[in-house]
């Protein structure tokens, strides 16, 4: 034992003149105070000093702690530690320089954050530090170098070798620690935190209910967290904006972090265009790109444009869903009790005859080889669109992290998001393209008269199209579900629901494309449009993609998935062909057609001339 202590005292001196790592290097050094309910951790990482891992590393002990009062062990009561004291830096070849952050308390009392307005802090859950603690560690803990790798890929500082050349002349002649400064200059090319890490520093105040009461302040580290630079710190970005990054101009001192209301303030109207324009960020923006909402809280933003378009998204998703999962809840309530439809039997007998004939299972067919195509091309487009979506809207989940780690982070997730969006939009065009063509094949089809159909009866008449009349059976339908009609509406070849779904890939793909586009090109339209529409974007984009989720995830998958009449899934769009039971009772007047097309009467089942 005697000789480990002594082989471990002779490796922690190197780094440690005072050799006070001889025990603080041992994790188990702590005491229980038993008076104030509170455990003291005197351990002190070895690998911070031995390999320079951050500025305080070339310290001594004694440059912060009273020498005469560490130098007897038991050590006395050891005063709290002032962090504008003189340090004695000792450089290569004994030569020692003076440090003090006075400076540093200087600058601190020139901005926002002067020392008077930190020591008169009331917190809501009583004082963070002890009396007479430095005010320094509301922000600071330990300090550590980032690693040099985001800046200085090339080089390894944990290889002794990488400093051969520097050591030529920097060992003796003139004398300077180089893998130290190195680390040091490093760091200081980048944030001094990881985004994180920044947002939690803030959040010590900024989040605290007592000290947003008594500086009439809003919780902005909560509204940061929901803007796109939170969630993407969440989800792993370590190049994203933190609040450092747009309250203190580049390059300065982030200790001199002034009020907005200060006409120097990088947060003031007049110069936050040029934050938001910096090369670090969106150097290629126009200046109205600034009056996007960084800190947009929409609870707290009533009466707002942005509040306002929030809200009718939230009705338009009542609407919508509302109805739809009204009238599905009540089908399958339905099924659930056993009542059975009226004309079902019948209808079912018709459809047998049909299937019974070549001819009569091709018109019982509701999808076409290229509507099949289609429509899984959009269920792997909405899919990957929902997967690489959703863990950006909800980061603050556990699961989102795990998605977007599992595609390789959150830069190749984007992208993947972004060329399935433009997938989709193509998609969108084709399927366009394809009834453009359908409707100009059907307005020159002629009538029993012998005049061509046009265009106008012929888009009335085509299949996806919602007329009139099927409003009308909407009602009915809900009636007979509600027990107050005895017979349910027949539909054709598709039935209102599905033509409202129809209808609403439409609507959401236009309006999650265009949305999309504006936010993913936002420097390049910003020359063109103000950044609050940027926020409408956004929220649009948002609730959208929250309102087609829920339509699909619940609704649509019920009736393709859940349904008796098609569990495990629904073969019409994999087949063509159609279940007989949700033939019979939800596509009645369909078969009806195709069995009058194919001269098969509906009471006998016999074929007819």
């Amino acid at each position: 034992m005697t000789a480990l202590v002594l082989v471990l005292g002779s490796v922690a001196r190197a780094s440690d003149p005072d050799n006070c790592l001889l025990c603080h290097q041992f994790r188990g050094l702590s005491r229980f105070d038993v008076d104030g309910n509170l455990a003291h951790v005197f351990f002190v990482d070895p690998s911070y000093v031995q390999q320079l891992r951050g500025p305080h590393a070339r310290l001594a002990c004694t440059d912060c702690h009273p020498r005469d009062q560490v130098a007897v062990i038991p050590h006395q009561t050891v005063s709290r530690v002032s962090c504008v004291e003189i340090c004695h830096l000792l450089e290569p070849g004994s030569t020692e320089r003076r440090f003090s952050h006075g400076n540093i308390a200087r600058m601190l009392d020139a901005g926002a954050h002067s020392l008077q307005t930190l020591s008169q802090l009331q917190f809501a859950q009583g004082p963070l530090l002890r009396d007479k603690q430095a005010l320094c560690l509301y922000c600071h803990d330990e300090p550590l170098f980032r690693s040099p790798a985001a800046v200085l890929p090339t080089i390894d500082v944990t290889d002794p070798r990488t400093f051969d050349r520097c050591e030529v002349c920097h060992a003796e002649q003139i004398p300077v620690d180089v893998a130290y400064y190195l680390r040091h200059i490093a760091a200081r090319l980048q944030q001094s935190r990881p985004p994180l890490e920044q947002a939690q520093v803030c959040a010590v105040c900024h989040t605290d209910p007592a000290v947003l009461k008594s500086h009439e302040m809003k919780d902005a580290v909560a509204s940061f967290v929901l803007s796109f630079h939170g969630k993407a710190a969440l989800l792993g970005a370590t190049n994203a904006a933190t609040c450092v990054s747009c309250h203190v101009h580049a390059g300065e001192n982030a200790h001199l972090m002034l009020g907005h209301a200060n006409e120097h303030s990088s947060v003031n109207s007049r110069n936050v265009a040029n934050v938001c324009r910096s090369a670090d960020c969106h150097p290629d923006a126009d200046p109205q790109l600034a009056a996007a909402a960084v800190h947009l809280d929409l609870p707290t933003a009533w009466g707002s444009l942005e509040f306002w378009i929030a809200a009718a998204f939230i009705i338009l998703t009542l609407g919508t869903f509302g109805p739809s999962l009204v009238l599905c809840v009540l089908e399958q309530v339905q099924i659930a009790v056993g009542r059975e439809h009226p004309h079902a039997p019948a209808v079912e007998r018709l459809v047998e005859k049909l299937l019974a004939k070549p001819e009569g299972r091709l018109r019982l067919q509701r999808f076409t080889v290229n509507q099949r195509v289609q429509h899984w091309i959009l269920v792997l487009l909405f899919t990957t669109l929902a997967i690489t979506g959703f863990p950006m809207k909800f980061a603050d989940r556990g699961w989102s992290r795990a998605v977007v780690e599992t595609f390789g982070g959150l830069h190749v997730t984007r992208t993947i998001h972004h060329w399935a969006g433009i997938a989709l939009i193509l998609g969108l065009f084709v399927h366009l393209m394809y009834c453009l063509a359908t409707l100009v094949e059907r307005s020159r089809e002629r009538t029993p008269a012998g005049r061509r159909v046009g265009l106008f009866k012929a888009l009335l008449n085509l299949p996806m199209v919602v007329n009139p009349g099927e409003l009308r059976k909407t009602c009915q339908l809900l009636l007979y579900l509600m027990g107050r009609r005895a017979e349910p509406p027949s539909f054709g070849r598709f039935n209102v629901k599905e033509k409202f779904e129809y209808i609403g890939v439409f609507w959401g793909t236009t309006l999650l494309g265009l949305t999309g586009a504006l936010l993913w090109g936002q420097q390049f339209w910003s020359h063109y449009i103000t950044g609050r529409i940027f926020n409408i974007a956004l929220i649009a984009h948002t609730y959208e993609a929250f309102l087609a989720i829920i339509h699909v995830g619940i609704l649509h998958i019920v009736n393709v998935v859940f349904s008796p009449h098609v569990f495990p899934l629904s073969r019409a769009t994999i087949t063509g062909d159609t279940p007989v039971g949700e033939l019979a009772e939800q596509h009645s007047e369909f078969v009806r057609e195709a069995a009058s097309k194919a001269g098969i009467t509906e009471s006998t089942g016999e074929v007819y001339d």
